[in-house]
């Protein structure tokens, strides 16, 4: 299988998560789908390092950097997080998006220990609805016309995956990833 890790961003990835994170077909997804100047861009990292509560990695396959992890609203005492994610790379190969799930996921649960992963989802986004149904995420709930995007109010969905369910769909992932990138090693 492809090697696959997670790693701090650092001051040299800055110029290409700006990249990555103002094109179209990111913005249209996130619930800030605006263009983010450089200064906001900046900003975002100095926050970053300050708050103990949010995490940020870069994915890398194989040596190249393809994607961005992050994670939020670290609740130590309860335990939980919720996260958010995306592939930046055009070019990536067909399976980047599960690698960063499974990798992502691996790390969540077994490196940082956390017992319950929250996601809120654009109710627009369908491919990162079945997305995360796909990584064995439930669906708590939705926020009806919860935030404003463009001309119209949006719900958003509330997805959540707890250690077990993890343990038992990661098993399941793998051994799907397993079998898709074997001819490739």
């Amino acid at each position: 299988m492809l090697r696959t890790s997670l790693r701090d961003i650092n001051k040299k990835d800055l110029e290409k998560i700006f990249r990555w994170r103002n094109q179209e077909h990111i913005r249209n997804v996130m619930f800030n789908n605006s263009k983010i100047s450089w200064d906001e861009h900046v900003n975002w990292y100095t926050n970053l390092q300050e708050n103990k509560n949010k995490l940020s990695k870069i994915f890398i396959i194989d040596e190249m950097a393809y994607g961005v992890l992050n994670i939020n609203i670290i609740d130590k005492e309860a335990n939980i997080c919720s996260w958010g994610f995306y592939i930046g790379e055009n070019n990536s190969i067909k399976g980047a998006g599960l690698l960063l799930g499974y990798t992502s996921l691996d790390f969540i649960f077994k490196e940082l220990k956390i017992r319950k992963l929250c996601a809120e989802v654009i109710e627009t986004n369908k491919i990162s609805c079945n997305f995360h149904e796909k990584l064995g995420f439930k669906l708590d709930g939705t926020l009806r016309k919860h935030i404003k995007r463009t001309d119209r109010y949006e719900d958003i969905y509330i997805y959540s995956l707890f250690l077990e369910e993890w343990e038992e769909s990661g098993n399941i992932i793998k051994a799907e990833l397993e079998e898709r990138f074997s001819s490739m090693n």
